[in-house]
């Protein structure tokens, strides 16, 4: 009897979404403030390596968490559609 393969399934936005709200994710209220932006990054970073997060979803997922002139800012250097979509690492870059 031929052995039977586990289909490795890809996950969508949603259920990545899903998933990673579960861990309630910290808010980005940076303001300018070098230590809270560190603390972020690192709180954000230590749940994509627990919850194995694609590289594709951490971008969304970061921004998903910008409040108040973090969520101005974001909408006025997000990549349009027609334009090289913005990694994680350079989010970071472009936070600092």
């Amino acid at each position: 009897m031929p052995q039977r393969r586990a289909l490795a399934l890809e996950p969508t936005a949603m259920d990545t979404i899903c998933q990673f709200n579960k861990v309630k994710p910290p808010k980005f209220q940076g303001r300018a403030n070098p230590l809270r932006y560190e603390e972020w990054v690192r709180r954000l970073e230590n749940l994509f390596e627990i919850k194995e997060c694609p590289d594709q979803f951490k971008v969304a997922l970061a921004t998903y968490k910008f409040q108040g002139e973090d969520t101005f800012w974001w909408e006025t250097v997000q990549p349009r559609r027609e334009e090289a979509p913005i990694t994680w690492e350079r989010l970071r870059e472009l936070i600092m």
